[in-house]
């Protein structure tokens, strides 16, 4: 208990003198350095030297890299730091204070702006809190929110790399006053799962500006390179459109008689167009056209040329029978040579020939006997008209008697050979009308084996110009992995 007393005396006692003490000297050194201090003049002492500023950079974030709008949102960490000669003191003189915060608006600051803002122009150097030291050395380091302007090719969009620079410098000082010199890394830096940082350069300029002829201004230009991240891209935009455009291979599958091939190649056509509206919304208005759009359209393009192909199919399928048959160097060349390569009808087309030769056998003898049974008839009737021619003359005396007993049998036969001969014609009639069809069914069946023929060449076109298409997008993605 006499223990804790003590304590309590002494801390009393002393305590007190201890911190007014520190306050004392803390505030004699403000008191010190700011007594002819003035913001408003450079800290130097010799007017003709410049202040050296050094900034760093550190890039947190990319918040959002706007392809339309060419524009980079960042978090990044900036810290300047300069000589001020008129802060120095002895950290013995002041009880070993080697450094102190004080406010940005106390002292005098460069006027480093960011050169390419897109964003409205803000004071960022003011109400923050510097790091003074002994020796003069001042920091000031404070996070922002900077937008600036990026001009973004997006040319190999999504599996490109985007250059963006920030520039900062000052804004009045020439380069005899203040000068600029940088450095920057990726160290802090957090991805936001599209973006990655390769690199960051950092490099000092003097440039001569129009508004202020023969005068040198200095900056620092910070140059950092992003790589995109594409499986976003890839998974949600590349393998969905690959997929609707492999479905158009049903086109060429479907049988003419179905009625779906055009229905099918439009619906297709319409998904891809809205793939493409989805990519449009994203890329600038710009005359560059990304690998994504190009993948885009050549599929579009293969869906149209699939779409007219199929027309011109179902049109070699429906061939009228008035149409024209099927010129020699198709049934040469089509049929002879590429058919059997590309569709195994062979011994359809010999089973077909067979039952052809089988049919005209049988035609040609139903024709035969119609041919002799007209030959015959017309024998028979021209030997029964000169038989009667005879008679009657050489028995004129018995005409009367004579056709009074023979007419009533040449009566009759006249009726038969006329019925004979009107069933005979009707027969020729049926007979020719079922070889013309026959005929017609052939040239039909012909223009369907030729449609069929070309709908297999359309399909082998159509698989290269696919084949070609993911060709080139994986040669694209290749590329980035090499880049990598």
């Amino acid at each position: 208990m006499d223990v804790c007393k003590i304590l309590m005396v002494i801390f009393a006692i002393c305590g007190p003198n201890i911190v007014c003490r520190g306050d004392r000297y803390y505030a004699q050194l403000l008191k010190d350095m700011f007594q002819n201090y003035s913001k408003l003049v450079r800290p130097v002492k010799n007017y003709s030297d410049a202040i050296d500023v050094k900034l760093l950079l550190f890039l947190s974030q990319v918040i959002k890299l706007d392809e339309r709008m060419q524009t980079l949102q960042s978090n990044a960490w900036l810290t300047l730091e300069w000589v001020d000669e008129y802060l120095q003191w002895d950290p013995d003189d002041y009880n070993g204070i080697e450094n102190f915060k004080i406010p940005s608006e106390k002292l005098w600051m460069p006027d480093v702006v960011l050169y390419n803002n897109a964003d409205e122009y803000k004071e960022y150097l003011n109400g923050k809190i510097i790091m003074v030291h002994h020796d003069g050395s001042l920091m000031w380091a404070s996070p922002g929110i900077f937008i600036t302007s990026c001009i973004i090719d997006v040319t190999n969009f999504p599996f490109d790399e985007q250059k963006c620079e920030m520039k900062f410098g000052p804004w009045q000082y020439e380069g005899t006053e203040v000068k600029v010199t940088g450095s920057g890394n990726a160290t802090v830096f957090n991805s936001d799962g599209q973006w990655d940082i390769t690199e960051i350069i950092a490099a000092s300029h003097e440039v001569e500006y129009p508004d202020a002829p023969g005068k040198l201004y200095t900056d620092v230009t910070y140059t950092i390179k992003f790589r995109r991240r594409p499986y976003y891209y890839v998974f949600n935009m590349i393998l969905p459109c690959g997929f609707v455009s492999l479905v158009a291979l049903l086109t060429f599958f479907l049988p003419p008689e179905s009625g779906e091939k055009i229905s099918l190649g439009i619906t297709v056509l319409l998904s891809l167009t809205v793939f493409l509206l989805l990519v449009a919304e994203t890329m600038p208005p710009t005359s560059n056209v990304p690998v994504v759009g190009k993948f885009f359209m050549s599929t579009m393009a293969l869906v149209c040329s699939s779409l007219a192909l199929s027309v011109v199919i179902l049109n070699l399928h429906y061939t009228e029978p008035e149409g024209m048959a099927v010129p020699w160097w198709v049934r040469k060349y089509i049929l002879g040579m590429l058919g059997p390569m590309l569709f195994p009808f062979r011994q359809v087309r010999k089973r077909r020939d067979y039952l052809s030769h089988k049919v005209s056998i049988k035609s040609d003898v139903y024709m035969w006997d119609v041919e002799e049974l007209m030959n015959i008839t017309e024998t028979s009737l021209q030997a029964n008209q000169n038989g009667c021619t005879c008679v009657g003359n050489d028995t004129a005396g018995k005409e009367d008697t004579t056709n009074h007993h023979t007419s009533p049998t040449r009566s009759t036969n006249s009726r038969s050979d006329v019925f004979l001969r009107e069933i005979l014609r009707e027969t020729k009639k049926l007979t020719s009308t079922r070889e013309k069809k026959r005929e017609e069914k052939h040239k039909q069946a012909e223009w369907r084996r030729v449609a069929l023929v070309m709908d297999r060449i359309f399909l082998l076109l159509f698989i290269f110009g696919t084949l070609v298409t993911f060709g080139v997008m994986i040669n694209s993605m290749k590329g980035e992995k090499d880049v990598e």
